[in-house]
């Protein structure tokens, strides 16, 4: 491959290179084109946008509310709100009469397609090799195809977001077997349930029931292929996401300035114990599984479903006819137990891993103890050299439970924005949450690590 000199116009350098497109970077570069502000270029990997496409169950909706969308918590008059798409495709009085807050994934999907098509600044099918340090700027090498392109900038944002992650018991199988291993986020676009007499799914989230739903929604098709299922956990239950208004401030800019300004010991304590603030099932998922299985046990009818909770996979082993004998631990007696099935869907969660093209910043960007991105309060990537590095979904263990949420998406990009500018382009709040978290005395979202760094201000100079 044979690079090009420069893919901006002579001379011209950046202000800023997103990497991945995301929610998240998509919110991002739709505020940035929103305030007039061109000199950017993000890049991702794929063909075009597209949010977890092996979820986007029929009837399956987002986890919350409509306003969590690209922009409008931040520009509720933004020509790339959720509202303005609805108006662009005839769809309000349809909304308005739809009468949920909760919109259907696919919408939402949709909706972030719409959004796409309209920013010139978005590079599909690019994937970043590479990213290293020239003349004071940033330098980031993307692949599309057999050709090499290069872009300098004097800020980066990461937006590479989380991976699925399966246990070390089902990585290998996985890759062995992707038609019968495979991770939740894979389901509807690689399952096929035909010549599958018995399916096990693994979790207790909202992906691992949204399957077990699909899957009993089969049963009562006639004409479809049956299976027998077994949806196992080794969680405590089955138990629904906390979702009290209360619990829901957990997710505004004043929790996670309080949660940043933590001990990271702490942090590191506090995270594994907030599962249900995240990870839990929604209660209207919970209610349509429950009632299909009351209707479906009329008359001592026997169920073809089998729950377990407090159960931990230790290993599986593939049988000498082709099935998978999947063995357990019941976590509170201690009893193991085997079930063997013809597939495992696997509801295990995501993982941010650290992107391979940071090698080339080498020593210069800082991490903690465990390896992991040291973060500051305004989510700027600690770091020895120019501009600012930021990160987007990647900061779970520096900023807690919101990281990954689309409810603080458009403000955490809207903080950004004003970063990369040097000036406010957008007006966050001072406080949105009725409650105090901690003893009242620590710093306002919205003006932490708002401070222009002297590497900030020399770009401003520029």
């Amino acid at each position: 491959m044979k690079p090009t000199a420069c893919t901006t116009p002579a001379g011209e350098i950046l202000d800023v290179v997103g990497i991945g497109i995301g929610p998240f970077n998509l919110s991002l570069a739709a505020l940035l084109a929103e305030a007039g502000y061109d000199r950017t270029v993000f890049l991702e990997r794929k063909p075009y946008f597209s949010w977890h496409p092996g979820m986007l169950l029929e009837g399956t909706t987002l986890q919350v509310p409509f306003l969590a969308d690209l922009v409008s918590l931040v520009a509720p008059t933004s020509r790339f709100s959720f509202l303005n798409y609805l108006q662009a495709h005839d769809r309000l009085y349809k909304f308005l009469f739809f009468e949920n807050f909760h919109i259907p994934r696919r919408e939402y999907d949709h909706y972030c397609q719409w959004v796409s098509g309209q920013l010139p600044s978005l590079r599909f099918g690019s994937e970043v090799t590479r990213v290293d340090v020239v003349d004071g700027c940033y330098r980031v090498t993307a692949r599309a195809g057999n050709s090499e392109s290069i872009h300098y900038a004097h800020n980066l944002v990461l937006g590479t977001g989380t991976q699925p992650w399966l246990p070390a018991c089902l990585h290998t199988l996985a890759q062995r077997f992707p038609e019968k291993v495979m991770h939740t986020a894979n389901y509807a676009r690689h399952f096929d349930i035909a010549g599958k007499q018995r399916v096990l799914v693994l979790g207790s989230g909202q992906s691992a029931a949204e399957v077990i739903q699909a899957l009993l929604n089969r049963q009562c098709d006639d004409e479809a292929p049956q299976c027998e299922l077994d949806w196992v956990t080794r969680a405590p239950g089955f138990l629904a996401m906390e979702y009290s208004k209360l619990g829901l401030e957990h997710f505004t800019p004043d929790y996670t300035a309080y949660f940043h300004g933590l001990a990271q010991s702490v942090k590191d304590r506090v995270v594994p114990k907030q599962g249900l603030f995240y990870k839990g099932i929604s209660s209207k998922t919970i209610s349509a599984i429950y009632d299909c299985l009351y209707h479906r046990s009329v008359g001592d009818a026997p169920l073809p479903v089998h729950l377990r909770a407090l159960s931990e996979l230790r290993h599986v082993e593939p049988t000498a006819n082709g099935r998978l004998d999947a063995r357990f631990t019941h976590l509170q007696t201690g009893h193991t137990f085997s079930i063997v099935v013809d597939a495992i869907i696997s509801g295990s969660g995501y993982r941010y891993t650290l992107p391979s093209f940071l090698d080339g910043l080498g020593d210069r960007v800082h991490y903690d103890d465990m390896k992991r991105l040291k973060i500051d309060a305004g989510y700027r990537v600690e770091h020895r050299g120019p501009g600012q590095i930021f990160m987007q979904n990647g900061e779970l263990h520096t900023h807690g439970i919101g990281a990954p949420d689309l409810g603080l998406g458009a403000w955490r990009a809207a903080h950004i924005a004003n970063r990369i500018a040097g000036h406010e382009l957008y007006r966050l709040p001072s406080r949105v949450a009725f409650q105090t978290f901690g003893a009242g005395a620590e710093q306002s979202p919205s003006t932490a690590g708002t401070t222009p760094s002297p590497s900030h201000q020399t770009i401003e100079a520029i």
